[in-house]
């Protein structure tokens, strides 16, 4: 695959999100639990707010399908929109730092409450523009990228991002070593311009005006359409299952590293740097693997399967009280997640055409997001009663990895039930993914 100009350029999109991925789900997350001593199962509320909004990547994904309003573009109005609204709440979101700061002390003006309920509305703002932004981002570029591309197209977008993220997490490690709130409001906002400067980079321009047919088919005909489809059932049931596992210690990762382990904010900051080469690592692997297989399910069975090694590990680490058992499965961990996500996307872009993509992507993205979301939530309540049943912080942490470990196994009974002929070779002149092309659109 070449790689020209334009998608190189749609890539600065996800640079500029990773960082916010890391101040959201990294650096905020681990001041407010550890240093604010904010409750996790709080915290996890607010980052789990994505799963309440999680339906209009769907939604708006189908729209743009269908989209004929806005001077004739179909993306590009909603990757707009969503990138203003990332933009908005990243700039506010340092408020949820200082509101549940203040609200937390005794004798506090601010009641708790009410401060849960304006950070609530700040995270949701977030959460929505990822959505709606995203969403329109990655059909426009499924619009853009010949089929048998984009498997590796997706690769380039998702290193995009995972270099935003490592680049931020040094950045914001180095201004976060003599920590103070302050710092790490300026920090957010700084990432709130990065953001916005590199999405309208990444899109001016980029859509192009299409005229289509009118589909009398209305968004829950195609939906169910889709579903009807055993394989896709399976599909989606193994990707749900699979993103929960992979994904509950996200918000707990730095909080453990600081409240088991001893580690600084700074150090555990730079936990992301290492979540980030694995999942470098992943697309690498993804970049070389996908094109040359019959279907990208067999990498996704190897991200479950390096995911259970990676959680073996971090459970050990508390055991063991070390930080480089710790860290070493952090990153077999981010291995793992790129691996999952990049061969389940590629998947979904490769059966999108230009008339289903933003609805093809948005389901992708509603169930992905959906679970991450209920991830969260759940994984740091679950840590916060065990901790308060046993009064071992450790082992609410590690009950929280073991689970994860099941669900992975869950995930990976669905992938065997999917049928054999997706994963073998194909016959001369068929699709590349054997055994899925029955899919309505595909």
């Amino acid at each position: 695959m070449t790689i020209n100009k334009r998608l190189l350029r749609l890539s600065l999109f996800q640079l500029g999100l990773g960082f916010s991925v890391v101040v959201f789900n990294g650096a905020l997350n681990r001041v407010l639990i550890a240093e604010e001593q904010i409750p996790a199962g709080i915290v996890g509320w607010l980052l789990s707010l994505g799963l309440f909004v999680a339906p209009a990547r769907a939604l708006m994904g189908f729209r743009s399908d269908r989209e004929k309003q806005t001077f004739g573009y179909r993306r590009l109005p909603y990757a707009w929109y969503g990138t203003m609204l990332v933009f908005c709440g990243l700039s506010a979101a340092p408020f949820s730092l200082l509101l549940l700061s203040k609200a937390s002390q005794l004798n506090s003006d601010v009641p708790f409450p009410v401060a849960v309920f304006f950070c609530t509305l700040i995270f949701l703002l977030y959460a929505l523009g990822v959505h709606v932004g995203q969403t329109g981002y990655l059909a426009l570029v499924t619009d853009l990228t010949p089929k048998h591309e984009r498997s590796r197209a997706m690769v380039l977008l998702w290193i995009a991002l995972i270099i935003g993220q490592i680049i931020s997490a040094f950045a914001i490690g180095f201004f976060l070593e003599d920590f103070h709130p302050m710092k790490l409001v300026q920090v957010m906002q700084s990432a709130s311009v990065i953001f916005l400067v590199l999405a309208v980079a990444a899109i001016w321009k980029q859509d192009r005006p299409v005229t289509l047919e009118d589909d009398a088919e209305d968004f829950s005909s195609q939906v169910w359409a889709l579903l009807s489809v055993r394989k896709m059932r399976l599909f989606f049931a193994m990707l749900f299952f699979g993103t929960l596992g992979l994904t509950a210690q996200d918000i707990l990762l730095e909080p453990y590293g600081g409240q088991v382990l001893g580690m600084s904010v700074a150090a555990t900051t730079r936990l992301t740097a290492l979540w980030g080469v694995g999942m470098l690592i992943a697309m690498l692997i993804a970049w070389q693997a996908i094109p040359r297989l019959d279907s990208p399910l067999p990498v996704t069975l190897m991200g479950c399967l390096v995911g259970l090694a990676g959680f073996a590990l971090i459970t050990a680490a508390s055991t063991a009280k070390s930080v480089v058992m710790f860290a070493s499965g952090a990153m077999v961990v981010g291995i793992a997640n790129g691996l999952f996500l990049i061969s389940t996307l590629s998947l979904i872009a490769y059966l999108a055409d230009i008339k289903t993509a933003g609805m093809y992507v948005g389901l992708w993205g509603l169930v992905q997001t959906s679970a991450a979301g209920l991830a969260a939530l759940a994984g740091s309540n679950l840590r916060d009663a065990v901790a308060r049943l046993t009064g071992d912080v450790a082992r609410g942490y590690t009950i929280v990895y073991m689970s994860e470990m099941v669900l992975i196994v869950v995930a990976l009974v669905f992938l065997m039930l999917i049928p054999r002929e997706a994963f073998v070779a194909s016959a001369r002149g068929r699709s590349a993914f054997a055994g899925l092309t029955e899919v309505p659109g595909a």
